[in-house]
């Protein structure tokens, strides 16, 4: 039985939790264990081409635990959040350490970024707040000491982010990694998930907390932009909605209810309007 049919089997009823954590590391550790094959070497010379080829094999080998993730975000409870966040967790070991390329140090990230997006989407679509902080909130240990994956994975991404340019489609992209992993995964979350038009609600509102949530941690001041900046210019501007429902619920807005920035609503009012800021000033209007 394959990981995506032994997580059908194993994620809705938490008497098998053991069997899906097993299945899961099994194909986490195939995976780190092609991630250390020469075709994935830093030390290579960088070219577009070389690029395209990587992030292609990249998510030709990631395939199977993208769809794991959807399932078990949408599907899982408390029980089975060690095996939402394993995969991300010990794909980022080492990622962008050492000495080599830059650019391919970055894309070391990658993995734990994408997978991260596949089970935080599916967590919001499905109101699955707590396994989306599971996911931000996952600890990995870098060079610079632990931190939590929502900061880490975005900090270690930053140097190949616009390279994504050179991906068929992307050229005139303002967000060209955002715009990539949304037709990357649109296709996997509408197979196991059957969103429909739910998923651009459900890209857009993921990426707003998952930039706030950044904003917090970080300490910053700002998050990360994805597609939501340059759709407000269309009409489909999304984070002041948000904003507008977190202050009239406070501390019972589900994200925040969940552990968003630290649970508490004024910090959340406080990031969320640094990211407001943010996206006025990106030039994306």
């Amino acid at each position: 039985m394959n990981l995506v049919d032994s997580t059908k089997r194993y994620v809705a009823d938490d008497r098998w939790r053991l069997r899906l954590f097993d299945c899961v590391a099994g194909e986490t550790r195939r995976v780190a264990a092609a991630l250390r094959d020469s075709r994935f070497s830093v030390t290579g010379s960088w070219s577009d081409d070389e690029f395209r080829r990587r992030v292609k094999a990249l998510d030709e080998l990631l395939v199977d635990l993208y769809q794991a993730q959807v399932l078990i975000a949408r599907w899982g409870t408390t029980s089975t959040r060690d095996s939402l966040t394993l995969a991300p967790k010990r794909l980022a070991d080492g990622a962008g350490e050492g000495g080599g390329n830059t650019g391919f140090l970055a894309l070391q990230w990658y993995p734990s970024l994408v997978l991260s997006y596949a089970g935080g989407i599916a967590a919001v679509a499905s109101g699955s707040y707590g396994s989306l902080l599971a996911l931000m909130h996952a600890r990995v240990v870098t060079s610079r000491g632990e931190a939590r994956l929502v900061e880490a994975a975005t900090r270690g991404i930053d140097d190949v982010r616009p390279h994504f340019k050179v991906l068929s489609g992307n050229e005139r992209h303002y967000v060209p990694l955002s715009e990539y992993l949304y037709e990357k995964l649109k296709p996997i979350l509408d197979e196991a998930l059957c969103l429909g038009s739910e998923y651009d609600l459900a890209c857009d509102t993921f990426e707003i907390l998952c930039a706030v949530e950044f904003s917090y941690q970080s300490g910053r001041g700002w998050g990360p932009l994805g597609r939501f900046g340059w759709r407000a210019r269309g009409g489909s501007n999304l984070l002041p909605q948000i904003i507008k429902e977190a202050a009239a619920a406070g501390k019972a807005w589900p994200p925040v209810a969940a552990g968003l920035c630290g649970g508490d609503p004024e910090k959340f009012a406080e990031h969320a309007k640094n990211l407001s800021e943010t996206v006025a000033r990106s030039g994306m209007w």
